[in-house]
This record gives structure tokens, sequence and C-alpha cells, in this order.
């Protein structure tokens, strides 16, 4: 799989953040909040939403960022889905699927019944077309990768859908369960409106696909608005419409919530900020289980981190549980695992470092240079006190550390200008799915520059390369979480990435909506379809 360019960008205004307010529910139930939810409130089926930024197009094989989950998973639909708060699979608009045990062949039996936006009912023709046509992007379409190892597929009846790969692909059904996934369009909507692009003029401002929702108004940089479609094969939403308007100054949307201008914040609060929601009965907070993770890159390629010994001291001297509860609190857990949540089973590929800054200490006095230069992507407000709370362990340790900010669109760049690359990188980041190879191929496998690699600081780490390419490819689960944690192991002795905490996802909403459902990549959004209104 090649490394993928994602943008993350969400806006970097007041609080407005990447890999923001997000993470764990406290319960995985259909409904879960920390503050008290009036049975006797009405609650509005209209849903206001402020983005602190523009997403990009809306366009399901082109889309490929966070902010904008919420518009595209509400109106397409690919063939599985991720379970609530969970990293299994279940059925989607595939009602059951079948895996060869080669690993080469995959089969999904279509549910019936499926009514797309257009009128014409789904068949296997149309998740054909919808593939192909990821596939016909070429690199125009960024999660195209997905689909790279495909070499045909077959529509036996009007209901199976085959798909043959090359070569075994571990993640693969992960990749159909993504929110950056292939989406089921009408090859009837994609035929009419090809062009001289694939559609894509046409599916900047409409839509074609099957979702609880559909995209009546789309107006780029001003508000975009779904409503509810009838005729959805999960049955009629409660929420009637969902109207989301450009706001980047995440005070502003505090005071329309609290006015009722607004009815959700799905990201951008800061840690007291959410609290004052907690114990207010016209407010619920719901905090998910999320694939989020605030992490520490060590350059292993200049200055005085390029010393093993001294990366391996650096993993003891930071005080995770000291930044959980100074910046996060009950939004992150801490991180014991360098996956993010849930991708591989606890105890595999642990990360956790004894926290002991004596050997810190004791190893930077014999240093001829002390300085250490500490960067934070400026996407996510927290990343700065984070970086902050580094900064004075270092100091306490001997080191003259600085700290400054850097754009995240740099730090993307950063493979290409390794002359721009700090000491230390603080961000907090997200893979494409809830495999474990969609997090270390993508920001950990030894960095090719010239592909789009999201591994910052080009860190290599050999042993964790070959392991993360032999589980690739492997078809046994137990084989395949085993290559994985060998590829963790790897990573975590190398001292590149010093993972902090696991980031949950935090929605702010009016009281009166229930049956909550969130899926662990699928960020800065809910489903809508799934809610209910308190009447």
């Amino acid at each position: 799989m090649p490394h993928s360019l994602r943008c993350a960008v969400v806006g970097t205004v007041c609080t407005g953040f990447l890999a923001v307010a997000c993470s764990s529910s406290s319960t995985s139930g259909s409904s879960s909040g920390s503050s008290t939810t009036a049975s006797n409130v009405t609650a509005p089926a209209v849903v206001n939403l402020g983005y602190v930024a523009d997403m990009q197009v809306p366009d399901p094989d082109i889309f490929y960022e966070l902010e904008g989950n919420s518009v595209v998973t509400s109106v397409y639909e690919g063939l599985v889905a991720y379970a609530n708060n969970s990293t299994q699979i279940i059925p989607a608009l595939a009602q059951s699927f079948d895996t060869s045990t080669d690993g080469l062949t995959y089969t999904f039996h279509l549910r019936p019944g499926v009514t797309l936006h257009d009128g014409t009912a789904m068949t296997s023709n149309d998740v054909k077309a919808s593939f192909q046509r990821r596939t016909a992007l070429g690199s125009v379409s960024a999660p195209g990768y997905m689909l790279a190892s495909v070499t045909s597929y077959d529509t036996p009846d009007l209901l199976t859908f085959v798909v043959h790969l090359s070569a075994p692909v571990a993640p693969f059904m992960d990749y159909l369960a993504a929110p950056y996934g292939p989406k089921v369009s009408s090859s009837a909507t994609l035929a009419a409106h090809a062009g001289s692009d694939l559609d894509q003029a046409y599916l900047k401002t409409h839509d074609a696909g099957s979702g609880p929702f559909t995209m009546s108004d789309f107006v780029p940089g001003d508000h975009y608005t779904l409503t509810a479609f009838p005729k959805w094969w999960g049955g009629t939403p409660a929420v009637t419409q969902i109207h989301i308007t450009i706001l980047p100054d995440v005070s502003t949307q505090q005071l329309k919530l609290q006015s009722g201008d607004l009815q959700m914040i799905i990201h951008g609060l800061a840690k007291n900020d959410i609290a004052s929601y907690e114990h207010n009965p016209k407010f619920q907070v719901q905090r998910f289980p999320a694939n989020l993770k605030n992490m520490l890159m060590v350059n292993q390629n200049k200055g005085i981190f390029k010393s093993l010994p001294l990366r391996n001291a650096l993993q003891k001297a930071i005080n995770k549980q000291q930044i959980i509860n100074d910046v996060y609190g009950s939004d992150a857990t801490l991180s014991t695992q360098i996956y993010p949540t849930g991708e591989l089973p606890v105890p595999m590929a642990a990360d956790t470092p004894t926290y002991d800054p004596s050997v810190l200490a004791k190893a930077v006095q014999s240093l001829s240079s002390k300085n250490v230069d500490i960067a934070y992507t400026s996407d996510d407000a927290r990343n700065q006190r984070v970086a902050e709370i580094i900064q004075t362990e270092l100091g306490a340790a001997g080191l003259n550390a600085t700290v400054r900010a850097m754009p995240i669109a740099v730090a993307f760049a950063l493979p290409q200008n390794p002359g721009q690359a700090p000491d230390l990188l603080l961000s907090t980041l997200n893979p494409d799915a809830s495999h474990p190879d969609t997090w270390v191929r993508i920001f950990m496998h030894t960095a090719d520059a010239s592909n789009g690699a999201l591994n910052w600081l080009l860190c290599s780490a050999p042993t964790a390369d070959q392991a993360m390419d032999q589980g690739q490819h492997l078809t046994a689960a137990a084989d395949i979480q085993a290559a994985y944690a060998r590829a963790g192991d790897a990573l975590v002795a190398n001292g590149c990435f010093d993972t902090i905490a696991d980031v949950k996802d935090v929605v702010v909403a009016q009281a009166g909506y229930s049956s909550w459902m969130h899926q662990l990549p699928t960020v800065f959004s809910v489903e809508f379809g799934r809610l209910t209104l308190h009447r």
C-alpha cells in the first residue's frame, strides 16, 4: 500500500483543531454520556452544526480528511461497516460476505430492497461501477490505494458482488469499512453525469449515494444541508435535516449552542469548556473511543536524539499521566500501546516505559550540545500545552528545549523537506481504518519521501518494516496480530515514536437525543441516521 497524503487540516482559529476533542464513550451501548439527559426534553428534529473549516469536496472517492466525515458517511455507505465502538466488521449494504481461504476472493451478498437516492434499486452493477470509478480516478483519488491489489470484479447475479485480489491484503475488509473506503453510488447517476472527468464536477455539489441522508444543498465555503431519505433501508431517520455552516471560531459555536441556534458541537472544545456542560440538564456530553493518538515523533537523523540510548532515555522522561491529567482529563486515556485503541489486543505492542527522569538527566550530562527543538502541529490547540509540559521535563533533565508551532501542512511536507524537521514533533493523529497496518504503514514505515509518506521525521526501523510487510499479506488472524505486534515492539525499541494519550471523540449536544452510535475511525461525527429523539 503506498503512503497517502491525507489532509487533516481542520482549522486553527480559536480552539479549532485536527484531532481535537475525540475518543471514548463511557459505555458501549446505544446511548452513553457523562452528563444528565432530561427525558422530558424535546430534541429538535433539525440538527444545526458548525464546521471550523470548509470540507473538501463531498465526492466519496476524493474526500480524504476529518472535517466532513459527518457529511460523507451520512450520505454514502459501504458494503460493510464497523460495529458501535468496536473494531468488529459488520454487514452494511452487503448483508453477508465470504472470504476464500487463500485470501484472494471476497464474495458479498448484497442487501435486497436498498433504494438509492435517485430512486433506483441497488444491484451488483452499482457496486461494480462504484469500485471501478475509484480505480479509474487514479492519483486523483487519494484513498484509491485501497483497491490497488484488485485484479477483477464479478457480478454473477444482481445481488452478488465478487472481488478478486492479486495477493492477500490483511486490512482489505478494514479498507471497505473505513470512512474513506469505497462507497456505493448509483451507476445510473454516474453514467448520466460522467462527462470528461468521471463525475467529479457533478459530485462536488450533488450525491449519488444510498445513506440515511441526501445532500440537498451544498455551497462550498458557506453551508451544506442534508435531508433525511425516507426510503433508506435502515428506516426513516428521526433527524429530518442536518444544517452545517462554517463557523471557525469555536467560542461562537458555544454561544450558538447555548442560545439554541446549534444543537451540537462535534469537536473543537477544550477540557474546561466540555466540563462546563457536564452537569447542565440542558446538555449532554458524549465521549466515544476513537482511533486518535497524541504522539511525540523523535528525529533519529539529526541532533542529540540520533543516539538510541538517548531516545530510550527520553521515553522514560515523559510523564504521560501528568499530561493526561493536565491537558485532557476524562477526554483521553493513557496510551499503553503503540497502536490506536483496539487495533491489537492488550498487551501486544506495549508502550509502557517506566517513568524515571533520572535516566535522561544522567545521559545529558556528557552531551556537548544540549539544545532541543520541539515543534507541535497547530491543528489541535491542546498540542501546545503537551509540548510545553515536555519542554519543562527536558529542562529539568538539563536540556535547553524550545517550543514552536508548526502548521499541519508544513508537517505533511517534512519528508520532502527534511532540513525543516525539528528534533521532536508532537501531534495528534488518526489512521485510515481500525487495522494496525493503516497506522504503522502510513506513519511509521521507513519513509519514501517521493510518495507522500507521513513518517514525518523519516524514522527507519527495518525490523518493523519487515514485520508489517509480512503481516500485510497473511491470512490467519493470529499470525497477522503476531506480525504487527513484532512491528510494534521494534518501533518501541527504536524510540522514534513515543505515544502519550488515546484521545476521545467528544460531542456536546442539547439534551433529548439518544441511541448514540460511533465508529472508531470515523472521527468528528456520529451516526445521525441512528439517533432517536425524546418527545
